[in-house]
């Protein structure tokens, strides 16, 4: 008879029945994190996994989290912070959350070698300390990002564009509440002749403060005198999305008057665009500041952010890291009288 025992393999994934050392270190990390409630005992039982389903929950994971430990999990778990636990966690509201964050926003762009995607943007992000990117045109790049060392990214794989935009969130920052906002419209014929559905933006709550939206707004839609113009079907998503923007907005504003909003990305027009629709008329609509001017995309100066309720400073444009648009950076602050 063979005898030999057979090792665990180090990133088998953990669930309700699993044992032994890796399930111990899981728990005592959820116990110190404020998740489990009980002994960490080496048994991965019901509530194990309920304090898995909570933690996911807080920390970016879209859909229905499953209570089972996987690479990510157990990467996020050994990355997050000791103070990063969670607001529900009966602590008496005592978490620390960073007041200033460091965000950025950059448009992937198409057809280039994941590889390197994920190179690049994970030693820029780790050299400029950021705590998150919004990002677009991903779709061949999710499994590429969400292999980013320290960083996990926020995306709707089943929304109308197949999440055609995201957020790279650090994974010791408290992030909750991902959702999306899913422009109609029918889509638009694309140059090469394909189909271009309706775009998403992507949300997170990040910090307990900031509500952070990714955007991605169809190119070849100009205003003048106060009126879009371009290919119908073009104009049409445009406008439906700026409506669902406008919409979400107003109701994060009204419902969370003391937490923050900002909605970024690639508008592909400058904040000086005025008229219905465009990225200028969602900001006075909303009551919005706008951060546009930094050069991008060439002399575009499309990449930018609208803000409510925090200050966005040191913004910059820079390199463009293999894409045609630069990667845009810039700091977040809460006011001082809400923190």
């Amino acid at each position: 008879m063979n005898n030999m025992r057979i090792k665990p393999h180090p990133h088998r994934p953990l669930h309700v029945g699993s044992t032994g050392s890796r399930v111990q270190k899981v728990e005592e990390r959820l116990e110190s994190l404020g998740y489990l409630k009980g002994a960490a005992d080496d048994r991965f039982d019901a509530g194990t996994a309920k304090a898995v389903v909570d933690y996911k929950r807080d920390h970016g994971w879209t859909g229905k989290p499953q209570g089972v430990v996987g690479e990510r999990m157990a990467r996020s778990l050994k990355n997050i912070t000791a103070t990063q636990a969670s607001p529900t966690n009966g602590n008496g509201g005592k978490n620390k959350t960073p007041s200033t964050l460091k965000g950025a926003t950059y448009n992937v762009e198409r057809d280039r070698k994941p590889k390197e995607v994920r190179e690049w943007l994970g030693d820029f992000a780790k050299r400029q300390k950021l705590d998150f990117v919004q990002v677009q045109e991903i779709n061949d790049y999710h499994k590429a990002l969400e292999n980013i060392p320290g960083y996990h990214l926020v995306t709707f794989p089943k929304s109308k564009d197949g999440g055609e935009s995201g957020i790279l969130v650090k994974d010791d920052l408290l992030a909750k509440n991902a959702t999306y906002i899913q422009g109609e419209g029918g889509g638009w014929t694309t140059v090469r002749g394909g189909h271009a559905p309706p775009r998403a933006a992507p949300a997170v709550q990040l910090a307990g403060w900031l509500k952070v939206v990714s955007v991605h707004q169809p190119p070849s839609v100009d205003w003048k005198n106060g009126k879009p113009v371009g290919p119908e079907n073009r104009v049409k998503t445009y406008a439906s999305l700026s409506e669902k923007l406008l919409a979400f907005a107003k109701q994060q504003l009204k419902r969370n008057p003391d937490q923050a909003l900002l909605i970024g990305g690639d508008w592909n027009e400058p904040a000086s665009t005025q008229g219905k629709w465009s990225p200028g008329w969602i900001a006075q609509q909303a009551g919005m500041n706008t951060h546009g001017g930094v050069k991008t995309h060439g002399n575009g100066r499309i990449d930018w952010e609208m803000s409510k309720g925090c200050r966005v400073s040191n913004i910059k444009a820079g390199p463009t890291g293999g894409s045609d648009h630069n990667i845009v950076t810039f700091t977040v602050s809460r006011p001082k009288g809400k923190r």
